[in-house]
């Protein structure tokens, strides 16, 4: 059985290649957006950074924040990225908090500006597009969270899963997060186990259940998925524990 999925995981390995096609977007990316005054600092972020990527889907995040002292707005600083984007790239999309820019088959990067809230650069506050606010978290902190769990191998395939079935997830971070609490307390060894924990707990917590960000207790995780897409995961959670193979979850 391990072998099973250990042999899941490695197909999902990226290559040498692939890595490197993402080592040099954020470069060619850094390189376009340094133009911008303020001695931003530029960082890895998503499943790149966590060693969660999963080869069937995967992104690239990258973080750029200012110093505290800077004096710009989060709106302006928010803009003034989206502009630099625009110039480089012919499609740029706003999104909540970053910009995006798509490429085929679905991959695409995520730009995400801020502005940290002290000389450690730990905590940040982004710019809130849909609702012209400020969100205070700690992307580093999620990062730490998911890499220092000691369950990569099953967050990958909890993240198969997803993709497989179109589970409708909409962060990977809340999904990574409830595979670590659902796991607690399991042999770490123990694929079967482990899996079978996370889809009882997602089945159990997805619909009622206010999942709060380790970096700030203020933003709920589960508030973007409404009634109907709660209901979509609790039903393919409950169908994966029901489920007479393994290969019904994931090929």
């Amino acid at each position: 059985m391990s072998q099973y999925f250990n042999n899941l995981l490695s197909s999902q390995d990226l290559t040498i290649a692939e890595i490197q096609t993402l080592q040099n977007l954020r470069t060619e990316i850094q390189t376009q957006l340094s133009v911008l005054s303020g001695n931003p600092r530029f960082y890895y972020a998503g499943s790149y950074s966590k060693g969660s990527m999963i080869r069937t889907r995967y992104d690239l995040d990258i973080v750029i924040y200012w110093p505290h002292t800077t004096i710009s707005s989060l709106e302006t600083i928010y803009s003034a990225v989206g502009n630099v984007l625009r110039r480089h790239w012919k499609f740029v999309n706003p999104k909540t908090v970053c910009w995006e820019i798509p490429f085929s088959n679905g991959f695409h990067i995520d730009v995400v500006p801020g502005r940290a809230l002290d000389s450690t650069f730990l905590n940040a506050n982004l710019y809130r597009s849909d609702k012209k606010s400020s969100l205070k978290t700690s992307l580093k902190t999620h990062i730490d969270k998911v890499k220092k769990s000691g369950r990569l191998p099953v967050i990958r395939l909890m993240k198969l899963w997803k993709e497989r079935r179109q589970i409708p997830f909409h962060k990977s971070f809340l999904l990574e997060l409830m595979t670590i609490e659902g796991c607690a307390g399991k042999n770490y060894d123990d694929f079967p186990g482990q899996l079978m924990a996370c889809f009882g707990y997602i089945r159990d917590n997805i619909e009622n259940y206010t999942f709060n960000d380790p970096a700030n207790s203020n933003n709920n995780l589960l508030e973007d998925l409404n009634h109907s897409e709660r209901k979509k995961i609790k039903t393919a959670a409950e169908n994966a524990i029901a489920a007479e193979s393994w290969n019904q979850l994931f090929v």
